[in-house]
């Protein structure tokens, strides 16, 4: 599809998928919670690792806490880049903004600013997103290991696999 007003190919707007980033961290964010409360219920949480105070559970709400407080704030700053988002703006509205620029330098320092505005919120949001990802598939070894430490290894090992070749690319 080509843009007649500006004779060029719009290509796929990736930012669109903030909100969807967001709603996501939400989803996650609910979901450590609600181990968090299994994980208190059940008497494995009470295993020792090394010392009294340190428990299998405790471990594992430690880290669904964790990952919880940081895919709240993943969404948060997944939203708050929505903010500065340029890109969605429709072209017959990003026009009168362009026209409210006192010339075409002006207009490229405020295209500037809320790209990069635009672009560090992302890139903050994605690392507390996938931080978190890593938080709990550890917290899921923690929470696994006193049934079966071999299933609980897999099932943290792939995720955590998974998630480190995704995160390198």
């Amino acid at each position: 599809m080509v843009d007649k007003a500006e004779g060029v190919e719009p290509g796929w707007n990736w930012r669109s998928t903030l909100t969807d980033f967001a709603t996501i961290s939400g989803v996650l964010a609910g979901f450590s919670v609600t181990f968090i409360a299994l994980m208190l219920t059940r008497q494995t949480a009470d295993i020792n690792i090394i010392v009294p105070s340190l428990t299998f559970g405790r471990m594992a709400v430690l880290l669904f806490g964790v990952s919880t407080g940081l895919f709240i704030a993943a969404g948060e700053y997944f939203l708050q880049a929505k903010e500065f988002d340029m890109y969605s703006v429709p072209d017959r509205y990003l026009n009168l903004f362009r026209k409210e620029s006192k010339d075409e330098k002006d207009w490229e320092k405020r295209e500037k600013s809320q790209t990069e505005s635009l672009r560090g919120h992302e890139k903050t949001g994605r690392r507390f997103y996938n931080i978190a990802i890593f938080a709990v598939f550890i917290g899921l070894w923690f929470a696994i290991t006193p049934y079966n430490v071999i299933i609980a290894s897999i099932v943290a090992g792939v995720g955590i696999a998974i998630e480190l070749s995704q995160y390198l690319r």
